[in-house]
């Protein structure tokens, strides 16, 4: 029998409400091994409104620890001591047998305490922390250029060296993070675990009937249907998405494409689309709520990633794999390591709008001359997420890397 462990899992980011990919890893993993029967509790900060609550969601506890984000500084600094002051008094409490540790600064504020040094400690690498805070600059009033920018960096490249130095085990979503880590941080082979990310696959899953799904979401009868969801942001490549359909209109004039997601981009892409006159060819949808999500996957003819780097995972392609939405993506991070075991014709040769465009009208000739191959694609693109990527086999591996991790 498996023995019940004290998890303290620790977060930059608060499951509740989830808004991102990280934020769906956090709480799937943190409540489903509260399922296994391990106590599991969630410390992260507190959420953009500032309130510093503890919540009780499906059995597990969060407590939120206050930040200041008055300033980029001010914000750094409180991440890190509140979440060491919270950590401390957790531990202090009910103690733990082993640290989840999810990002730098509230890991490093963990980590670098009396009461977290002690315990043995999993660290999650989603993505290399400075280049994401990099690649953000803009995005938020906490993301600024010029010497904040660089300092920014700076700061990160230590508090993550720093947390992955200390970390009992490193776990990675990719072999494409793994090369990450021993190109950016030198960290061996022998430190690395690695479990991807997954998907609920009873929630994600293929619509009975498609045309109910597009009516109930008010979508038109139109092909080929795409759709992306991404932050509105520079790596994401949405200016690239965007000529590209300039270029498939030209072939498909009915071709629409929908774009999920918020950020600091949105106004300079939607100029993009009224300059370009695909004002009737590409919607923004904004925010897309959760209990929409499954039903936008399953809407489309095909989910399109065009992702310009750091591409760490893409928890959206399994989710859209596991709705049967084939993924068109480009060859950048560990995109090609989710599509090409399932078929080579899912990569773009590229990340220049042409290339973009070839593919999808490919794809688009073959969803019009070959129904039941096209049904073939979506069935094989369930069974592929099923297959590698349903949550449970992978808690079960992630309840295993704890468990060896308590041993050491």
């Amino acid at each position: 029998m498996t023995p019940a462990l004290r998890i303290l899992v620790v977060s930059d980011v608060s499951p509740l409400p989830i808004s991102g990919g990280a934020e769906r890893v956090l709480w799937e993993e943190a409540s489903r091994l509260h399922k296994l029967g391990h106590r599991v509790r969630v410390l992260s900060r507190s959420r953009a409104d500032g309130v510093a609550e503890t919540v009780e969601q499906e059995g597990v506890r969060i407590r939120h620890f206050p930040v200041d984000r008055r300033s980029p500084l001010q914000f750094a600094r409180t991440s890190i001591l509140e979440a060491r002051r919270a950590a401390a008094h957790e531990l202090a409490g009910t103690g733990a047998d082993v640290l989840h540790l999810h990002q730098p600064y509230s890991g490093y504020g963990v980590l670098r305490s009396p009461a977290g040094r002690s315990i043995p400690s999993l660290y999650t690498f989603l993505s290399p922390a400075p280049l994401e805070y990099r690649s953000r600059v803009g995005m938020t009033g906490l993301h600024k250029g010029g010497w904040t920018r660089s300092l920014g960096i700076a700061l990160l490249w230590i508090l993550e060296g720093a947390c992955l130095k200390r970390a009992t085990r490193i776990r990675v979503l990719s072999n494409f993070s793994a090369d990450l880590l021993w190109k950016l941080y030198r960290i061996p082979e022998d430190r690395i675990v690695r479990i991807p990310g997954g998907v609920d696959t009873e929630r994600f899953q293929p619509a009975a009937d498609r045309t109910a799904v597009r009516n109930a979401l008010g979508l038109p009868a139109r092909l080929p249907l795409l759709f992306t969801l991404r932050n509105l942001e520079a790596r994401m490549g949405l200016e690239i998405l965007i000529r590209a359909m300039a270029i498939l209109r030209r072939h498909v004039p009915e071709a629409l494409l929908l774009i999920g997601g918020m950020g600091s981009l949105r106004d300079d892409l939607e100029s993009l689309t009224a300059s370009l006159d695909l004002t009737d060819h590409v919607r923004f949808l904004g925010f897309v709520p959760d209990d929409q999500l499954p039903l936008y996957y399953q809407a489309a003819d095909l989910f399109v990633l065009p992702t310009r780097e750091l591409e760490g995972f893409g928890l959206v392609t399994v989710e859209a794999l596991a709705c049967g939405t084939p993924v068109l993506g480009t060859p950048i991070g560990a995109t090609p390591e989710i599509l090409l075991p399932l078929r080579s014709d899912l990569i773009f040769p590229g990340t220049d709008p042409d290339a973009i465009a070839k593919l999808i009208l490919e794809h688009h000739h073959r969803l019009r001359s070959d129904l039941d191959g096209y049904q073939d694609l979506r069935n094989a693109c369930r069974r592929h997420a099923f297959d590698r990527y349903a949550w449970p086999p992978l808690i079960k591996a992630l309840e295993e890397v704890l468990l060896k991790a308590t041993e050491t």
